[in-house]
């Protein structure tokens, strides 16, 4: 798949424009796209988290959503 400027740049616009289980669908259907060795690809074109990326994927293939734990976050 030809990667050029301008669909990069529409790609990482698009990934930080959204938040949450949908950034993450969204990227791991834009690896599932690109096909074998998509996930490498990704990371080194657009710097996208592999974990981040993993977590996608098994939202997609589950069907199930991942909650954000942001309670548990920061100081006490």
């Amino acid at each position: 798949m030809e990667l050029t400027d301008e669909l990069k740049s529409v790609l990482i616009d698009t990934a930080k424009q959204l938040k949450g289980s949908a950034r993450r669908q969204f990227m791991a259907r834009t690896v599932k796209a690109f096909g074998p060795g998509g996930a490498s690809r990704v990371e080194r074109e657009f710097g996208w988290n592999r974990k981040t990326i993993r977590t996608g994927m098994h939202e997609v293939e589950s069907g199930l959503m991942c909650l954000d734990a942001f309670v548990a976050r920061g100081r006490k």
